[in-house]
């Protein structure tokens, strides 16, 4: 789950501490752009603390439940705009209610968020600081400057978590057009200027843009990363790029252009029903789904048919993967007059694939009838006259009891408008449940000229009496689907 918590101090209580009234700008933009749609944060896991809120005790309990609350599998952004201070050996973030004489007691240590960071269990903390507006508060020598004792309180240790902040030690961070720079250039970064290749704003590609920004606009100052991260890019945001360019490749799909179909997208199926959800999660220590799903023309006829679905066990495919699970829970929640449907599944142990052995039956070695059944299931292709189907029909087949395919199963779902990003997903499910494939690699569609023209599938097959990596099978195979069938369906 991300989960956000966002500061502006732009009022001071004291009258010897300038306001900066920019922070609340930054502060406003940074929470629109994390929830607006498509988004991976939602509206009621972001908390704003701002104005006269902004109090010591009320930033240090939100800071203290913020990180200590989190699970192992959160992902957690703060952001802090406002003044920073120091004395003698410490630094601080300045609160509303600081008093400039006693600067240690009426703030919050910047050890003490370090600490937060430190501890927390979640492995994923982004965070980043504009603490040193124009007018900012500094104490001690001329050649001192808040970021100095910023940089050393804040050098986060372990993996994943991480500071970002505006300047340098030796630098001033420019204020300016209604927003600190370094928070502008942020805002940009997440408005799209800061995208991948797959249209999506994570946190190298943003942390890029900010400081390359910067450091060209003003020669004197240059934002810092201190931290470390593993593993693949987070993703901070989906741009409405990536959402025009989705839109577009739906539009080509009746052109002569070429479109390759090689994810789902938002598309999941459970049991008989394919819907669409608006966010998920899976946590891989309890082996749980946790979908949102947005209220739809047909909401009401897929919370009804997942109710029924309840306490029982289905096949569930979504991205690249397929499985049973238990479901768990149904449950509709009606927020500002926007209706959700918050479905919980939990992976089932109880139901086993009927999987075949390595030995080689008429001739036919395991590879080949993995082949044979693909092209049987996916294809609708007869078994080749050369097999005999004597021995080897039911390894092809399967029992009477396994996954229900149909004999015609993707010009059925053409003719029932099911979009070919959820036909993709009914591929691996039926690749999956009738134990074709153990693992999906890849499996892509290629539409021209409204017609699905090939179909490309990689994956490993099931090997359960051996202990060597398990075979890699691959079908590349020239198809006619055409997509006309869906209007035909409509004209009926």
């Amino acid at each position: 789950m991300y989960k956000a918590l966002l500061i502006a101090v732009n009022e001071q209580r004291s009258r010897e501490i300038n306001a900066l009234p920019n922070t609340l700008n930054d502060v406003t933009e940074i929470k629109r752009l994390l929830t607006e749609e498509p988004a991976v944060f939602q509206q009621s896991d972001v908390l704003t603390l701002s104005g006269n809120l902004a109090t010591k005790s009320m930033i240090d309990h939100a800071l203290k439940g913020f990180f200590s609350d989190a699970s192992s599998e959160d992902v957690l952004f703060l952001y802090w705009a406002g003044h920073g201070g120091f004395d003698q050996s410490n630094a601080y973030f300045i609160p509303y209610d600081a008093d400039e004489a006693t600067i240690s007691n009426t703030s919050i240590n910047m050890s003490d968020v370090k600490k937060y960071i430190d501890e927390t269990p979640a492995q994923t903390v982004l965070s980043f600081f504009d603490t040193c507006h124009s007018g900012a508060l500094l104490r001690g020598t001329s050649n001192t400057s808040i970021d100095a004792l910023m940089n050393r309180g804040l050098d986060i240790k372990g993996s994943g978590k991480f500071v970002v902040a505006a300047c340098t030690e030796d630098q001033s961070a420019w204020d300016r057009g209604g927003h600190g720079a370094f928070t502008d250039y942020l805002i940009r970064g997440l408005e799209g200027e800061a995208i991948n290749p797959k249209g999506e704003v994570d946190i190298y590609t943003l942390y890029s843009y900010v400081s390359q920004a910067v450091s060209s606009e003003f020669s004197n100052q240059h934002p810092v990363l201190k931290g470390t991260l593993s593993g693949a890019p987070i993703i901070i945001k989906y741009t409405k790029a990536r959402e025009h360019e989705q839109q577009q490749q739906l539009v080509s799909q009746s052109s002569e252009a070429q479109r390759k179909v090689d994810e789902s997208g938002d598309w999941f199926l459970i049991g008989d029903l394919h819907a669409r959800h608006h966010s998920y999660r899976y946590n891989s220590a309890t082996k749980t789904y946790s979908l949102i799903l947005k209220a739809t023309s047909n909401a009401r006829n897929i919370e009804m048919t997942l109710k029924q679905m309840l306490r029982t066990v289905r096949p569930f495919a979504i991205e690249d993967s397929a499985e049973y699970v238990q479901v768990e829970d149904v449950d509709v929640e009606v927020i500002d007059g926007e209706k959700t449907i918050n479905l919980t599944l939990v992976s089932s142990q109880n139901r086993s694939n009927h999987m075949f052995n390595e030995m080689t039956i008429n001739g036919i070695t395991p590879d080949e009838i993995a082949k044979l059944r693909i092209e049987r299931f996916i294809f609708n292709q007869d078994i080749p006259s050369h097999v005999n189907t004597t021995y080897s029909g039911g390894m092809i087949y399967g029992a009477s009891s396994d996954y229900s395919v149909s004999d015609c199963l993707i010009p059925e779902l053409l003719e029932q408008q099911v979009e070919p990003e959820c036909i993709r997903l009914y591929v691996i499910a039926v690749l999956v449940f009738k134990s074709i494939l153990s693992e999906v690699n890849e499996v892509s569609l290629i539409i021209q000229d409204n017609t699905i023209v090939r179909i490309t599938i990689n994956g490993n097959r099931p090997r359960i009496y051996s202990n060597e990596a398990p075979s890699n099978i691959m079908v590349d195979h020239p198809v006619t689907f055409p997509m006309s069938m869906m209007d035909n369906y409509r004209s009926t």
